[in-house]
């Protein structure tokens, strides 16, 4: 992974800490890590980090938006949706991007996440598949990014006491919170549910940096969004 990309995802922390500082200096008490990511857009740098790299590999720069300007699509089984960075070109929509993070309460975030990256993604593919969103050489690529924050809540082995009426997949017997969502991000592209798929684990307090599958890379990503480009103009 690159420099670059490694300081965009230390400085989403950075941008956490003073967001949660902010809120308590205004007196507003969010509970537990709420106070940080329900304060603004922490996940920027990363946007922003991936909108470079999509100009350096052909993008044009007045059609890769991440802030500012429409970012919100017509959805099928709800109006629209707002997503995180859209990529067009000559005004057709070639990629539409979710940026996710997780940083605490793992349990309940955990499932919130998987549930939210399904119901968008199905909620999109209908919208394309009924013409609500257009396309003309290929239907637009959606994008999945989950940044995680390692530490020992997400990292230590759980999941010995799962049951269900039928038995659980047992990929999810033993493992931390943090290989649970591999598991899932793994299962998102493999399923072709998103076209491009990244999980990147962060540990803020020691600079480590851990991507745990070598198919949902940084890289990877990005070249997903290069052949759709080339793809679109060949």
């Amino acid at each position: 992974m690159r420099e670059n990309i490694k300081r965009a995802l230390l400085q989403v922390y950075i941008n956490l800490d003073a967001a949660g500082k902010r809120q308590l200096e205004r007196g507003i008490h969010d509970q537990g890590a709420r106070s940080q990511v329900t304060s603004g857009k922490h996940l920027n740098p990363i946007a922003q980090a991936i909108r470079t790299d999509l100009i350096k590999i052909g993008y044009h720069e007045d059609e890769v938006y991440y802030e500012g300007g429409c970012l919100r699509l017509p959805g099928w089984f709800r109006p629209s949706k707002d997503w995180d960075l859209l990529a067009f070109d000559d005004s057709n929509l070639l990629a539409a991007l979710e940026l996710k993070s997780i940083n605490s309460s793992f349990g309940n975030n955990a499932n919130n996440r998987i549930e939210e990256s399904l119901g968008s993604a199905v909620d999109a593919a209908h919208a394309i598949k009924n013409e609500l969103i257009p396309f003309q050489t290929k239907p637009p690529l959606l994008g999945y990014v989950l940044i995680v924050r390692l530490c020992k809540d997400s990292t230590k082995p759980g999941g010995a006491g799962l049951s269900s009426v039928y038995p659980i997949d047992k990929v999810y017997e033993h493992v931390s919170y943090f290989e649970r969502l591999s598991v899932m991000c793994r299962r998102l592209l493999s399923e072709q549910i998103y076209q491009a798929v990244w999980i990147v684990g962060v540990n803020p307090e020691t600079g480590e940096i851990v991507e745990p599958e070598v198919d949902l890379t940084y890289d990877k990503f990005i070249a997903s969004l290069k052949s759709q480009l080339f793809i679109h103009r060949a």
